[in-house]
């Protein structure tokens, strides 16, 4: 018969302390006043054209992990960023810069783009809120808020100077010629050379916005007429309505087949289109009889 000893608890010898600990609290007693937190200022410093396998190259300033304080930083297809990094990443504000002459300016944050403002070539700021460029009743280019309106038979067809000759049935989107027969958009520079493909929506809008080659007749524009009303003539009555300040509204249709309301007050005319907006457009010559 085997007997089972019992097991002593209160014999149980203390948990072995490592060398390594041991040593590791003598250092830290021994360096307590050095061994406290400070702030990690790493220096930067200037190099020269740093090359990448990729193709970019950056110049600029540099610590010991990697791109960072101010420099450049060129892309292979040409556009450039300008401005500051931290970490290797774009950091702080700068501008990208690219081939055709456009410029995002903005504030990165570890890479990602958080505030952003588009440039155009010609100087024009984009504003993606409401953004009325050469629109009704403004449709100036930005060489003509510059320059002015030139005369009849010399007014830009383009904001860009001088006009670029579009190839017979293409049309002028801008960034390269549209071939409605293939229905692509070919480089200005190479028309082998396909840059992109249009949605079919864009498509419409091209043919029915953009520059081609032949122009089009294009004859009168009705949309973009004013409507006059003719000289009217009012007589008072007894009536209390007349009595005060005289103020008509009527509806009225246009030649062009468009219904507006008009406020006819004080010998102006206002006009709201069915777009919502009241415009102070048409004048109205009244005269009253005594």
């Amino acid at each position: 018969m085997s007997i089972l000893k019992g097991r002593d608890n209160s014999g149980v010898s203390a948990k072995r302390v490592s060398q390594w600990e041991v040593l590791m609290r003598k250092f830290s007693e021994a360096h307590k006043e050095h061994c406290k937190t400070v702030s990690l200022d790493i220096p930067r410093v200037q190099r020269s054209v740093k090359q990448f396998p990729t193709g970019s190259q950056y110049e600029g300033t540099w610590d010991v992990l990697g791109m960072s304080g101010y420099g450049v930083y060129k892309f292979p297809n040409g556009v450039i960023y300008q401005g500051e990094f931290d970490d290797g990443l774009f950091h702080g504000e700068g501008e990208l810069k690219y081939p055709s002459g456009e410029i995002i300016r903005g504030k990165w944050k570890k890479g990602a783009l958080i505030e952003k403002t588009l440039i155009f070539a010609d100087g024009l700021e984009y504003d993606d809120i409401d953004w009325s460029y050469c629109r009704m009743p403004d449709r100036r280019f930005t060489i003509e808020h510059k320059n002015g309106l030139q005369p009849a038979g010399q007014s830009y067809l383009t904001p860009e100077q001088p006009s670029r000759e579009v190839p017979q049935g293409y049309y002028d989107t801008g960034d390269g010629f549209y071939d409605p027969k293939t229905r692509v958009i070919y480089s200005v520079h190479d028309l082998t050379a396909i840059i992109r493909s249009p949605s079919v929506r864009e498509q419409q809008w091209i043919i029915d916005n953009c520059r081609s080659n032949p122009i089009p007749k294009l004859g009168p524009r009705k949309d973009l007429y004013e409507e006059w009303v003719e000289p009217m003539l009012h007589l008072p009555s007894n009536s209390r309505q007349d009595s005060l300040p005289f103020m008509e509204t009527c509806k009225s249709t246009p030649s062009f087949g468009q219904d507006y309301d008009s406020v006819y007050e004080f010998g102006t005319s206002w006009r709201k289109t069915s777009e919502g907006a009241w415009n102070k457009r048409f004048i109205n010559f009244e005269s009253t009889v005594d």
